[in-house]
């Protein structure tokens, strides 16, 4: 973590060369504003709200998993960032990417239903014509 140096007024003077400490003080402070660093003055949360995804939304607590978990459970079956429990025609190993065209909805007995699209991550790991869960990643 980079640490935050308090520069005078008087030690920036108009018009003349700026001393080394002081450019790299100004270039360090950078850093310790953004981590948060002992003495740094802190971020506002209206100098990031963007309208869109503020930075309220981003505390400590369980207001950030309440905020992900409001608009996940909003997406449908087979949305990008959902898990399918799928059945691959070929082996796939744990953390694989892997086409849609080799995957199929299925059930705990191994039968198809349906057909998915996109690209999914093994969760699991199966053998051809076996069933393991997959994420959707695009």
């Amino acid at each position: 973590m980079a640490t935050w140096t308090t520069i005078t007024d008087a030690a920036l003077e108009p018009g003349k060369p700026i001393r080394s400490v002081d450019g790299l003080a100004l270039r360090d402070n950078v850093t310790a504003l953004a981590e948060g660093a002992a003495g740094a003055p802190k971020i506002k949360n209206a100098a990031v709200n963007t309208g869109v995804l503020g930075a309220e939304k981003f505390q400590t607590g369980t207001t950030e998993r309440d905020w992900v978990l409001a608009r996940t459970s909003y997406a449908g079956a087979g949305a990008v960032g959902t898990y399918a429990f799928l059945k691959s025609n070929t082996a796939v190993v744990f953390n694989e990417n892997i086409s849609a065209s080799v995957l199929t909805p299925s059930d705990s007995g191994n039968d198809s239903f349906g057909s998915v699209s996109g690209t999914w991550k093994c969760m699991g790991a199966v053998s051809a014509n076996n069933s393991t869960e997959f994420l959707r990643i695009s």
